[in-house]
């Protein structure tokens, strides 16, 4: 049981006043020196990775000048799969060396398409290590590079190393190359398409390997249906069921019922669900309204048992108790095209490559709040939808239809499993909300930013109020606000304490005096949640507040 379990209510009976936790998690001493950490220092094991697909496109014509952004030789598989090899991995600046120094331990390494021998007849779904790219292990039988590698990863630091397949083996070569990865220890396998007709993988490894993470997808484009259609309330994603929805809808959306029922049947035979790629300037919106259409269909119903992986937003999976796929990355290697770097998958004014610790602070809390099942609890999302849209040019996606045309996408202003709706109160734009209750009784909200023609990333600033909420659990809190209300169950006794603490960081800090409570609702202010979530930005690195919070009491009310 982990202390985030444990029976409070007992714990306060025998007048304890403050809980000592096991794991090293917290450590408390009388006097002065009572110090507390809310953050365990045991790696998650939620299946989390970064992934090196959009370093290695970055890569492709390294620094050079770019004179036709849609010549094949700027993007495309194949010249990225080139971009992979020994000292693109491994080298001094490799990705292994560079990426994630706080929290490597907690996430896979993906290496994605271009890792495989290119000269096989299906050089993509094979666990057949390309040793022209990679001679360190060429003098070793195949199972044996990858076991090597993963060892190489491991030494590094990261959890694991995980791999990038695609493809339909057929029964007898998924047995193969199940078996070794049970031999290499390999525990993830990013399956980019295939394997949803027969599910061999899923068979396999559940016999002989159960250990192994296994992700699918059904696949969808960057941007969603209906992107170019200015005027409508709500622009679906593919996953939407069609229901309830204006009537010039519909028909599109009938269309894609083959594509929601296969979405459903996979999400009920894999471990990890992908919602698939999004356009880097509208990633956020595109993905939320995905998250909404399948949590819609699926929260309550047990045999949805698969994680959702929404990629590369971990303050959205943070709040919603998702999974990511995480891929930015901080390299500078300008290809300038019109007198701008082109780098279609970092691209805006967001900066995620400067939003490095985000991804820190997500999984650090998945320490504290592992990740849900799409079908567990309950679902809920306003009826107010958010619509956001900018001009696409051929410098922000590699996706042509969208060239000089505006794109419009919408998601609902808040969501939330498990916990009553926020509610949300601002005087201009709104922000995205979202927020979650766990199943071991943590809970997270956070708030996302917008996009608009005239700005490809703002954060609106409002003020949040969460319900129901309860005393000695421990609170995720993500983005920004102009206050954050905690309407608590109970009255608290007068010797109740908050402590906050960056995710960060390695003590939490005392904050019940720049706290108001009244009416058993605690108003944080915004600018104290900004403070302490951003304590130990690295430098030059800006992301978004990420703290952990407990209101922890020695007695507590009937």
């Amino acid at each position: 049981m982990s202390y985030f379990e444990a029976p409070f209510k007992q714990v306060i009976k025998v007048h304890i006043p403050f809980l000592i936790l096991t794991l090293g998690i917290l450590q408390a001493c009388s006097g002065p020196d009572f110090s507390l950490n809310l953050v365990p220092q045991t790696p998650a094991t939620a299946p989390n990775y970064w992934c090196t697909w959009y370093w290695q496109n970055y890569l492709i014509r390294k620094g050079q000048p770019v004179t036709n952004p849609d010549a094949a030789t700027v993007y495309s598989n194949v010249s990225a799969r080139e971009s992979m090899n020994q000292e693109t991995i491994f080298g001094a600046t490799g990705m292994a060396r560079v990426m994630l120094p706080h929290t490597r331990g907690d996430y896979y390494f993906v290496i994605d398409h271009g890792w495989q021998d290119k000269n096989l007849k299906d050089h993509t779904f094979t666990l057949v290590m390309d040793t022209l790219d990679f001679p360190r292990y060429a003098h070793l039988a195949p199972k044996d590079r990858i076991k090597q590698m993963n060892k190489d990863i491991k030494d590094l630091g990261w959890r694991r190393l995980g791999l990038w397949v695609r493809g339909n083996p057929d029964e007898q070569q998924m047995r193969t190359y199940v078996n070794w990865s049970k031999y290499a220890g390999i525990e993830y396998w990013k399956i980019d398409g295939g394997d949803i007709e027969t599910y061999y993988a899923t068979q396999i490894k559940n016999e002989i390997y159960p250990e192994l993470f296994l992700e699918h997808i059904t696949g969808a484009g960057p941007v969603n249906p209906k992107w170019d259609k200015p005027g409508l309330q709500l622009y679906p994603s593919i996953y939407h069921p069609g229901e309830d929805t204006p009537q010039e809808l519909e028909a599109s959306l009938n269309a894609a019922t083959e594509k929601v029922a296969k979405s459903l049947e996979v999400i009920q035979n894999t471990d990890v669900f992908r919602t698939y790629d999004a356009a880097p300037l509208m990633v956020t919106t595109t993905t939320l309204q995905r998250i909404h259409d399948i949590l819609m269909q699926t929260a309550g119903e047990p045999e949805y048992t698969a994680l959702l992986n929404i990629q590369d937003d971990p303050n959205v999976a943070a709040a919603l108790g998702l999974v990511v796929a995480v891929k930015r990355h901080p390299m500078h290697t300008p290809r300038m095209y019109k007198g701008k770097d082109l780098h279609f998958q970092i691209y805006g004014d967001r900066h995620v490559d400067q939003r490095l610790n985000e991804m820190d602070r997500f999984v650090l809390w998945q320490r504290i709040a592992p990740p849900m099942p799409a079908g567990y609890g309950s679902f809920r999302a306003s009826k107010t939808n958010l619509i956001d849209s900018i001009f696409f040019t051929e410098s922000d996606t590699w996706y042509k239809a969208t060239y000089e045309k505006m794109v419009y996408q919408s998601a609902p202003a808040v969501m939330a499993r498990n916990l009553p709706l926020p509610e949300v109160q601002v005087t201009g734009p709104a922000p995205y909300v979202m927020a979650s209750r766990f199943k071991n009784g943590a809970i997270a909200v956070a708030t996302e930013g917008r996009v608009t023609p005239d700005s490809s990333w703002f954060h609106p600033q409002a003020t949040v109020t969460l319900k129901d909420i309860e005393t000695d659990v421990p609170i995720g809190i993500f983005g920004y606000y102009q206050s954050l209300n905690l309407k608590l169950k109970k009255e608290l006794p007068k010797d109740f304490r908050i402590y906050a603490q960056d995710l960060l960081a390695r003590k939490a800090t005392d904050i019940t005096g720049e706290v108001t409570y009244s009416e058993k609702t605690l108003r944080i202010p915004g600018t104290l949640i900004k403070r302490v979530g951003t304590a130990e930005n690295d430098t030059g690195d800006i992301s978004a507040p990420g703290l952990v919070l407990k209101i922890l009491s020695s007695t507590l009310s009937d």
